[in-house]
């Protein structure tokens, strides 16, 4: 947190751990300490080894000097983190599309938040600049369309992505979808943030996670978040969940022909790999009921350390009760915001020891539950 730091001062910080062999900038509220001066001191440093930049609200933060600084440090610069840096557009954009086509310079992760490019800027990035990209988080950005998500993923080579964060573009459709599971050749891709995309209907998310035969399989994510999207039912939970515990390599049934209406979920169980699945869950806000609580017991009971189910209404301290009995010590964490239905019956009387429970706004008696 650098909101009391001066420019000056972190110049001068600068100046003293460059020459030690400074690797890696993060910072948040940098508004007045990372500008064009301390940009310069960067982009003048001799055999820079910089290999990630992470900056929060750098507001005064010039385009041009942005771009002269991937310029300067993509040699060995493999992690861009922008965030709210309302100046940077189309002159960093176009500096990427140009460093990271070169031969030896390999862009792993970009990360884009709350920033105001254009739609040409961010097509611009279409290039072998992003052929080795791991991770692509392009979040609250009005230019990002379904056209930009299927331009850019296309640009990624062999499946290498695994990890997409699109949240927070409402703008989007079922359309990015397809282009997230075309990228996915290899099967690499394991965690997947689309929170707030309400355009997203039932009908894509379900055919996302199954087994069609012109595209890649469905992903094995270990994290998925799909919270604000009132489309997200037990249905897209179930296929969600089966494909990431699912073992292709020996499975004895085809995935097709699991059921998504099992009358016995635990069944589930002898289709699907051990220590597989689920590891971080958002589905808050979604139309779930008991029902998946119930797969998410079967699929990810060895994998499941976070689950988010807050302004679920249709849940209950049944369906709760199930899933803590049945998954083990290491899930640690539950988010219950807004679910004035649950009562004591399953916060005092849940089997697990070292469950943390947050949200828990209306508490008739006991403590455990207290936080």
């Amino acid at each position: 947190d650098c909101a009391q730091v001066s420019e000056d001062q972190f110049c001068d910080a600068l100046k003293i751990c460059l020459p030690a062999g400074l690797k890696a900038i993060f910072l948040k509220h940098c508004g007045r300490c990372f500008g064009n001066q301390a940009a310069k001191i960067l982009t003048d440093t001799k055999d820079i080894q910089l290999f990630a930049l992470s900056l929060s609200g750098a507001y005064i933060l010039k385009d041009s000097c942005a771009a002269d600084l991937i310029s300067a440090t993509a040699r060995t610069l493999s992690s861009i983190d922008l965030t709210a840096c309302p100046l940077i557009g189309a002159k960093f954009c176009q500096s990427i599309a140009d460093c990271y086509r070169i031969e030896g310079n390999c862009l792993l992760e970009l990360a884009l938040q709350n920033v105001q490019i254009s739609k040409e800027a961010l097509l611009s990035l279409e290039s072998e600049s992003l052929r080795q990209l791991r991770s692509l988080k392009l979040k609250e950005i009005d230019s990002v369309d379904d056209e930009v998500v299927s331009i850019l993923t296309k640009s990624i080579d062999g499946g290498s992505l695994e990890n997409v964060d699109l949240s927070g573009n409402p703008q989007l459709t079922d359309d990015i979808l397809s282009s997230i599971r075309r990228c996915n050749t290899d099967g690499n891709l394991r965690a997947l943030q689309l929170s707030g995309l309400t355009n997203l209907t039932a009908i894509g998310l379900e055919a996302f996670f199954t087994s069609i035969d012109s595209l890649p399989a469905p992903p094995m994510l270990r994290k998925l978040d799909l919270s604000e999207l009132a489309s997200v039912n037990d249905s897209v939970v179930t296929l969600a969940a089966k494909a990431a515990s699912f073992k292709r390599s020996v499975a004895e049934t085809p995935m097709e022909t699991l059921e998504v209406d099992d009358p016995n979920p635990e069944l589930m169980g002898h289709k699907l790999a051990p220590m597989k699945g689920l590891v971080h869950i958002n589905i808050a806000g979604s139309s779930i009921t008991d029902k998946s609580l119930e797969v998410l017991a079967s699929t990810c009971s060895s994998s499941l350390m976070e689950l988010d189910v807050s302004f679920c209404t249709a849940i209950s301290d049944k369906g709760l009760g199930y899933l803590v009995s049945k998954v083990g010590e290491q899930f640690t964490k539950l988010n219950v915001w807004g679910l004035a239905q649950l009562s004591d019956e399953f916060y005092d009387g849940h089997s697990s020891k070292s469950l943390e429970i947050m949200g828990v706004w209306m508490k008739i008696s006991g403590g455990r539950s207290l936080r």
